[in-house]
């Protein structure tokens, strides 16, 4: 396969800068708006992102050679859940994006990642709610679309709530102190990939392994 599709879901409470960091993943726009405009209810941008040197355990694989990401920037107000569960559908990885100048508003992200990141409709085998999207498959973004009136750098990024520690944080922004977010975007990217790769390789063994296992006809 020369290409493999990927959706990642953009999520996090309104004003956050949400479709500022997808315009710029997707390459749309490079610099923050001035203006607020509420996304209502959805957008969906496209991206290619180049997988030159697919690696597992160390090892080289053969793999498909681009991924073709469509971000889903989801508009933060609640009036629209009843749409949720679908775009929740089939998604590969999350982008949660909070204002850390807006206090406590990592805690929004809880809601989140509940809806989004855990399949309410059905359960683990230790009854708790299936995991839709890994943490590894995220990333938290906390992002200045303003000049932050708070610390940034080491340690400004708030304590996240215990459901989204697991996942790893970066200090965003397109003007200030910031984290290499692109980079960490396309190494997401690619570990989705990976797993799709590592999963089918696991099927096919263990297909191999029933296989050699099934009794022979003796004639």
């Amino acid at each position: 396969m020369s290409e493999e599709r990927v959706k990642i879901l953009v999520l996090g409470p309104s004003r956050s800068g949400k479709s500022t960091i997808a315009n710029f993943l997707a390459g749309v726009r490079e610099t923050p708006t001035k203006g607020y405009y509420e996304t209502q209810p959805l957008r969906i941008l496209e991206v290619e992102i180049g997988l030159d040197n697919l690696k597992v355990g160390g090892r080289h694989v053969v793999g498909p050679k681009r991924a073709i990401v469509q971000l889903w920037d989801l508009g933060g107000s609640s009036k629209h859940q009843a749409g949720w569960q679908a775009v929740a559908a089939n998604a590969d990885g999350i982008i949660y994006v909070f204002n850390p100048e807006v206090r406590g508003a990592e805690k929004e992200l809880v809601l989140w990642h509940k809806n989004f990141a855990l399949d309410q409709d059905k359960l683990d085998e230790r009854n708790n709610f299936k995991v839709r999207v890994p943490d590894k498959h995220s990333l938290v973004f906390s992002h200045h679309s303003s000049m932050p009136e708070l610390a940034v750098g080491d340690n400004a990024i708030p304590s996240l709530p215990k459901q989204l520690r697991g996942v790893r944080a970066i200090e965003t922004s397109l003007d200030y102190q910031s984290g290499n977010f692109k980079e960490a975007f396309d190494a997401m990217v690619e570990q989705i990939v990976l797993s799709r790769i590592v999963a089918e390789e696991d099927e096919v063994l263990q297909k191999e392994r029933e296989a050699g296992d099934a009794p022979r006809v003796v004639r």
